[in-house]
């Protein structure tokens, strides 16, 4: 009677083992939630535990299993030899495969050793190889909130990127180096303008940088961090590039062109932004599964105010605010598509955002150093003119009405440039008798024989001499050269003939008296000061009036004082 009963009970519970290994459909993906204690082999033999449906756990279990069946592949199609997840912390993931013959081959890995994939927010592990035709992949997630994203996981023969480094990693550095350039540019515009924008624009353009080494996988490449930390980075270092854009438009959009109660405005979104972020990140328990809802209702109302003074600024006449609009508004709308995943279409929440905001940062990067560039120009073109126009100025204030000459401040001023330039001798000359002149035929008269003798003393395109007109009748010519004191001399005599071929009123020749001295033999390193030199030659120009003027006594600046000089009257 044993015997019967032993033999009936074997076959009830051999074929209950059997239904308990063998439940899982062709292809299908389940998952167990267990204690540390249930081993895989034991989960199989709870026939219930399993779930084939949805990816609804019990989160707060120890363990999940999630077993992918492969006996619904085609005999024809490569065998997995990777799978790829979306990348979620947790303590141990231990893999394992199982091929025809139930042989099985495991291995566990931490979380840093797995590899990334197209961003930061993908991953991959390698499958190690049972050989023969493979049955089923079965994870077992450990110390983590995320199980289902291994529901969905990819199993490929090949994976979408290398398992080191792929060419998505290298554009991603490349952007990187991009998004860094207009950073030097920035530091040149402001040591130049003296101005605050281009040290805000210097600021998103580093923040831009870090956001995209951060969601491209970079960041944990090249620096080594812990999984909390690059997500905080990530997050805070968008905050930070949209409060620094804020801060930028605030000291970037034109005096005038947006009312000062709008402008700032700039200043309180960037607080608004960074408390969004810093609340968001730390904070993350108290908002629960609304921290997405607050994080993004909060950006997209930002934003929308951010558009709505861009237009009014607009409106004003600002040709910076198209710039920023236009520069913006990519970002915008990957901000825009992720708030409405989370609020309206939950299939839109998914989407890998990485490389589409990755290029609307290099566009509003490029956008906005195209307007740093244009308003460098406009303000140099501004200060090109200030500056020429107050050269204008002082070129003006440097000449004489009457003539056209250079006057006394310009002489005292380029003095010792002139002498930088090789001139070494000076001439004193002075117009003989020419108060009679306005007395016998009045001021204009005069006024023209004083042109006159200016056009005759003026240097026209003679490089060697340089003539000032001092006061009343007295000019001063500077000299450089060869035979300076014949180059003086035939300069006097032509007052004379200039002023007899153009002023018809006057009776008799006006001539001219010269003082001149020649400082060319001053020893290396020696200078003599403008008062100097002007005194000595005066002094020759007094002794050549005295001695019956229309002459020039010529002297060297060591000459005794009180001695006239070499003298030449007119012939």
């Amino acid at each position: 009677m044993a015997a019967l009963f032993v033999l009936c009970a074997s076959f009830l519970v051999v074929p209950f083992q059997a239904v308990a290994q063998n439940t899982f459909a062709p292809g299908s993906v389940c998952h167990a939630s267990v204690s540390k204690a249930v081993d895989y082999d034991a989960a199989l033999a709870k026939s219930g535990a399993w779930t084939c449906e949805g990816e609804t756990f019990e989160w707060e279990a120890e363990r999940h299993i999630i077993r992918h069946d492969l006996t619904g592949a085609r005999a024809d199609s490569d065998a997995p030899k990777f799978a790829e997840f979306d990348r979620q912390q947790f303590e141990t993931l231990t893999v394992i495969v199982e091929n025809e013959a139930g042989h099985r081959v495991r291995r566990s890995f931490a979380f840093d050793e797995i590899n990334f994939g197209a961003s930061s927010l993908k991953a991959m592990v390698a499958l190690p190889d049972p050989g023969g035709t493979l049955t089923s992949v079965v994870m077992i997630h450990e110390g983590g909130w995320f199980p289902e994203v291994f529901v969905n996981a990819k199993l490929v023969e090949k994976p979408t990127l290398p398992v080191i480094a792929g060419w998505i990693h290298i554009m991603a550095a490349l952007l990187c180096g991009l998004l860094l350039a207009p950073v030097i540019f920035d530091l040149v515009f402001f040591r130049a303008l003296r101005e605050s924008f281009p040290l805000y624009h210097a600021l998103f353009c580093l923040m831009a940088v870090v956001q995209t080494a951060a969601v491209s996988g970079l960041l944990p490449m090249v620096w080594p961090m812990s999984f909390d930390t690059e997500m905080t980075v990530t997050y805070l270092s968008l905050d930070v590039m949209v409060a620094a854009t804020f801060l930028f438009a605030y000291h970037f959009i034109e005096d005038g062109r947006l009312p000062r109660r709008y402008r700032r405005w700039l200043l309180v979104m960037p607080i608004a932004v960074i408390a969004n972020g810093v609340a968001t990140v730390f904070a993350i328990e108290f908002f629960g599964e609304w921290v997405d809802h607050f994080y993004f209702g909060v950006l997209v109302g930002v934003f929308a105010a951010y558009f709505y003074l861009l237009v009014l600024a607009r409106r004003q006449g600002s040709r910076m605010a198209p710039y920023l609009g236009f520069g913006i508004a990519p970002l915008f709308l990957v901000v825009l598509v992720q708030a409405v995943g989370v609020y309206f279409v939950p299939g839109l929440y998914n989407f890998d955002e990485t490389w589409p905001q990755n290029l609307a940062l290099l566009f509003e990067v490029v956008a906005t150093a195209l307007a740093v560039a244009d308003r460098f120009m406009s303000i140099r073109r501004e200060r090109d003119r200030a500056v020429t126009a107050a050269r204008d100025l002082e070129t003006l204030s440097e000449l004489d009405d009457l003539t056209g000459l250079r006057n006394r401040r310009a002489l005292e001023v380029h003095y010792p440039e002139l002498v930088e330039q090789g001139f070494h001798a000076m001439a004193v000359v002075d117009l003989d008798h020419f108060k009679l002149i306005n007395d016998i035929h009045g001021h204009p008269v005069g006024d023209r024989v004083i042109r006159s003798a200016a056009w005759a003393l003026s240097p026209g395109d003679d490089s060697d001499l340089a003539a000032f007109r001092i006061g009343g009748e007295e000019f001063i010519l500077l000299l450089r050269g060869e035979d300076v004191a014949d180059h003086a001399e035939q300069r006097r005599k032509a007052v004379t003939a200039r002023i007899m071929a153009e002023v018809d009123e006057l009776h008799r020749p006006v001539t001219a008296s010269m003082g001149f001295v020649d400082f060319g033999d001053l020893e290396e390193g020696e200078r003599i000061d403008f008062p100097t030199l002007y005194a000595r030659a005066d002094q020759l120009l007094y002794a050549a009036k005295c001695a019956g003027r229309n002459q020039a006594h010529f002297g060297k600046l060591d000459d005794p004082v009180g001695k006239p000089g070499n003298v030449r009257a007119a012939a």
